[in-house]
């Protein structure tokens, strides 16, 4: 199966198939940074600092009151800059931004009279969201590619409430297998035939898996029981790069061992072939990511 994928931010986003796929859009594709800058050692709002988000072209500046919000930033890890004249620069680092949710980054800035280097800080993500009503679940793709899974599929079945019956079909807390909503890029992608997914997305293609299992909000309709909103990656916007890995087996094999001879090539075994490549077509403004296996 091939996929491929063409971004193009900050204004669109075209999405391209060899499977032609029309839907309407009714998931979310992006989070929401916000919080608030003060001075440090009085604790007074900062107004006017600046807020940027280093791997891409957005950003703001803090109200009367200290405080920012920044929207529509992709899925990720990013690093987050606070600047003000008079005062030294903070850089917090491996800030995550999730699809649908909140991520609050305060900061506090020092003082500075004469140059001084930035000041680093590493973020840590929440183990609860206080701002979620309902129950969600936001894979990301370095826990993806951590997991022993092949297909996405592995990785919804692993969340808590799933169940997957002896024909293969998924179970959201005791539902059917049909009442699942199937979503990429925030389009609908679930089959009218059998309420399944109509495309197949390769784990190496996916940024962020959301996984909704229960209270989910209006927005989504035509599911009962969980809805699964895939975000594919962006290319990169300053070079080319790829890669391609290979796995094998042999159902015919006698051997004890769970592993023999791994890197052997078997004709007569089974072979996993898959690679991605991506890069600019138009510097920072438009990309390409392919994935195949």
């Amino acid at each position: 199966m091939y996929t491929m994928f063409i971004k193009y931010l900050p204004d669109f986003r075209v999405l391209f198939y060899l499977l032609f796929t029309i839907g309407l859009v009714q998931a979310g594709t992006t989070g929401k940074l916000a919080g608030r800058v003060t001075i440090k050692g009085t604790g007074e709002p900062m107004i006017g600092a600046n807020v940027l988000i280093n791997e891409t072209d957005l950003g703001t500046a803090t109200d009367a009151d200290g405080n920012y919000y920044i929207l529509q930033i992709p899925p990720g890890k990013f690093s987050i800059r606070f600047t003000m004249i008079g005062y030294q620069d903070l850089l917090m680092n491996d800030v995550r931004i999730q699809v649908d949710l909140t991520t609050t980054i305060n900061a506090e800035l020092s003082e500075s009279v004469i140059g001084m280097n930035e000041v680093v800080v590493q973020a840590e993500r929440p183990m609860i969201h206080t701002d979620v009503t309902y129950s969600q679940a936001n894979i990301s793709s370095e826990e993806v590619e951590m997991l022993p899974v092949e297909e996405f599929e592995d990785v919804i079945a692993l969340q808590a409430g799933v169940v997957v019956g002896s024909n293969g079909e998924i179970h959201v807390r005791g539902g059917r297998g049909g009442e699942i909503a199937y979503m990429v890029d925030g389009i609908t992608v679930t089959d009218p035939f059998n309420s399944g997914i109509s495309v197949e997305i390769e784990n190496n293609a996916i940024q962020e898996l959301q996984f909704i299992s229960g209270t989910f909000n209006a927005e989504y309709g035509q599911a009962m029981s969980g809805i699964v909103n895939i975000i594919t990656k962006d290319g990169s916007y300053r070079k080319y790069m790829g890669s391609v890995s290979y796995n094998s087996g042999s159902y015919l094999s006698s051997d004890s061992d769970l592993f023999p001879q791994i890197e052997k090539f078997n004709l007569s075994g089974i072979s996993d072939i898959k690679g991605n490549i991506e890069g600019p077509i138009l510097p920072k403004k438009l990309s390409f990511f392919a994935s195949g296996r």
